[in-house]
């Protein structure tokens, strides 16, 4: 299991079964603007830095 949690706050944003699923989830959840200059991060489109991390289920 993977999920998306927000680096300070701790809330859960997304839990899938690989990484990928975790990032397909997070793109339609929330989609990246169609314009993005340069300068543009996912910090204007998160509320905060998202850190991936692993569960390990036993």
């Amino acid at each position: 299991m993977y999920k998306a949690v927000g680096w300070n706050s701790q809330n859960e944003y997304m839990v899938g079964n690989t990484l990928a699923d975790v990032m397909r989830k997070l793109q339609k959840e929330y989609p990246a603007p169609r314009r993005t200059s340069r300068g543009m991060s996912t910090q204007q489109i998160y509320s905060e830095p998202l850190r991936i991390i692993v569960l390990i289920s036993q």
